[in-house]
C-alpha cells in the first residue's frame, strides 16, 4: 500500500508544479506585431518551401505595413553514414540548420538574432532513386519544420517582449 501512496503523492506534487503554467492565446496587439513581418525570400526549392511554410504560420498580412524584416539562411548537410556493429547501412543523418535576424525597420537595430538546427535519418532504399528522392523529401519536410520553428520562435520574442 506504501507504493500507492507514494504515487498518489508524486501525483500530487506534478499536478501542483504545473500550477503557474498560462496558456492563451495572442492578443490583437502580438497579432499584429507578428502579422507585420516582412520575410526575406530564400533560394531554391527547399528555401520556396521554407519561405513559404514560414510565411503561413506567421499570418501574414499583405495589407499591413512591415515594421520588422526576417532574414534567414538554411545550410544542409547530409555527409554521416550511420553504421551498426557488424553490418552495413545505407542510412544518412541528414542535419539542416538556419540562422535568422529580426531587424526593426523603424531603427534598424537588430532586436534577436538566433539558430535552429534539426535532424533526419534517411535512405533507407536500396536504390539510388529512392535514396535521392528519400533525400529532396527529407529536404523539404526538414524546411517546413524549421519555418514553424521559427515562427514559433517569433511569437515567443513578441509575447515575451510585451509582458
Amino acid at each position: 500500500m506504501s507504493w500507492f501512496k507514494t504515487l498518489s503523492l508524486l501525483l500530487l506534487l506534478t499536478v501542483t508544479a504545473c500550477g503557474d503554467f498560462r496558456v492563451r492565446t495572442l492578443s490583437d496587439s502580438e497579432y499584429n506585431e507578428i502579422a507585420s513581418i516582412q520575410v526575406a525570400t530564400s533560394s531554391g526549392r527547399v528555401g520556396q518551401i521554407y519561405t513559404r511554410q514560414l510565411k503561413d504560420q506567421l499570418m501574414m498580412d499583405p495589407g499591413v505595413t512591415p515594421t520588422h524584416a526576417l532574414n534567414s539562411e538554411l545550410s544542409v548537410s547530409s555527409a554521416s553514414t550511420l553504421s551498426v556493429v557488424g553490418s552495413s547501412s545505407t542510412l544518412k543523418k541528414m542535419t539542416m540548420s538556419v540562422s535568422f535576424t529580426l531587424t526593426n525597420l523603424a531603427t534598424g537595430e537588430t532586436e534577436l538574432r538566433d539558430a535552429i538546427s534539426t535532424n533526419a535519418t534517411l535512405g533507407a532504399v536500396s536504390s539510388y532513386y529512392g535514396q535521392d528522392e528519400s533525400e529532396t523529401q527529407g529536404q523539404e519536410r526538414l524546411a517546413r519544420l524549421l519555418a514553424d520553428r521559427v515562427a514559433n520562435r517569433m511569437q515567443l520574442f513578441f509575447v515575451a517582449r510585451d509582458d
